[in-house]
């Protein structure tokens, strides 16, 4: 067999990647692909392009499982064509799920058939290797992987009990259906109002009203860090109030734990009416500048139109953001990229 040079410096490459994780989207999807094997020295034929279509579906976090038919087409040393048909199931496990750069391992099991001039081979057929995908849109992702295939020549054509290829795949990943929306959050109970007791009837004269102090609005328990560290802070303090994960991916929806954390801010900043804040979303370097400002605007705005639907004087707020402008750690790291994705409060 064959080592070829290509296909192992394109594993080596992608080994060596590893980003952030972002949400998961369920969705099923289709992959067609277009594919270029480095065929076995021992099949006695020059490589050659293919292709194939993959049903597939994320089942966790980490894992996609793919249903894959794959064909190929081979020129003999000897003449003819020497055609390779296989279909089986693969397993995609996921280091991350980032939308810039989402790198993943591939094994997989399934049949191949053979069709050489004068016979014909069906037989085992695994596969194994190391693929990206980049999201180029809500639905539409492009994919590109290399992996070693292992076929047990069940007819010994050659002499040979075994083959193995290496394969280049290029190709999309189509998401079908709409993408699953996140249930609104339920509406927050009316506080009740306020009763003054009934005076008390008697046949003397009633007495003087004695004024009665307005009652001290009543501290609300605090879950949340950042909600706890506003609660105490002081004009010119910076509040980091979201990170990138509290929101859906790649979008300015507010996931469920952003909610729990705005829902307590709204209740500190209900009780202290002695402060006014600035509403400022960052990013990360990953996208353009013009893209990542927009985000940050959209991101800082989420939480300013929150807050305002909550009761908070939109006279005491303002929204903004700063794009990939002003990062607080390094964007050299995975941590610190997800730091940088961020909505503050800054307190006036």
């Amino acid at each position: 067999m064959r080592l070829k040079t290509l296909p192992t410096l394109i594993v080596l490459g992608l080994a060596s990647a590893a980003l952030p994780a972002h949400a998961l989207d369920d969705r099923l999807y289709i992959a067609p692909s277009l594919n270029y094997t480095f065929a076995d020295s021992d099949r006695r034929s020059d490589d050659g392009w293919g292709g194939s279509l993959a049903l597939g579906k994320p089942v966790s976090p980490d894992w996609n499982l793919e249903l894959a038919l794959t064909g190929s087409a081979l020129d003999r040393d000897a003449g003819g064509r020497y055609k390779l048909w296989g279909l089986g199931v693969d397993g995609l496990y996921f280091f991350n799920r980032d939308a810039g750069f989402a790198p993943y391992a591939v094994v997989g099991l399934g049949a191949l058939y053979t069709d050489i001039p004068g016979r014909d081979d069906t037989g085992l057929m695994a596969n194994a290797g190391l693929g990206v995908i980049k999201q180029l849109s809500e639905n539409v992702a492009l994919r590109a992987d290399a992996r070693y295939r292992w076929d047990d020549n069940s007819t010994d054509a050659f002499n040979k009990s075994s083959f193995g290829d290496w394969l280049i795949n290029v190709g999309f990943n189509i998401a079908l259906g709409k993408k699953a929306q996140q249930p609104a959050p339920a509406p927050q109970p009316a506080p009740a109002a306020y009763q003054a007791p009934a005076p008390v009837v008697s046949p003397q004269p009633a007495p003087e009203p004695v004024a009665q102090a307005e009652p001290e609005p009543v501290a609300p328990v605090l879950k949340t860090k950042p909600a706890a560290e506003l609660d105490k802070a002081q004009a010119g303090d910076v509040v980091v109030l979201l990170e990138g994960v509290n929101f859906e991916f790649d979008s300015a929806k507010l996931r469920p734990d952003a909610l729990e954390i705005l829902a307590e801010a709204a209740a500190v900043l209900d009780k202290r009416k002695d402060i006014d804040v600035d509403i400022v979303g960052h990013t990360c370097n990953i996208g353009t500048d013009q893209y990542n400002q927009s985000l940050s605007e959209r991101r800082a705005k989420s939480v300013y139109d929150y807050l305002v639907s909550h009761d908070i004087a939109a006279a005491r707020l303002t929204s903004k953001g700063m794009g990939e402008t002003q990062p607080a750690f390094s964007n050299a790291s995975r941590e610190g990229r997800a730091k940088n994705r961020r909505v503050e409060l800054h307190v006036k």
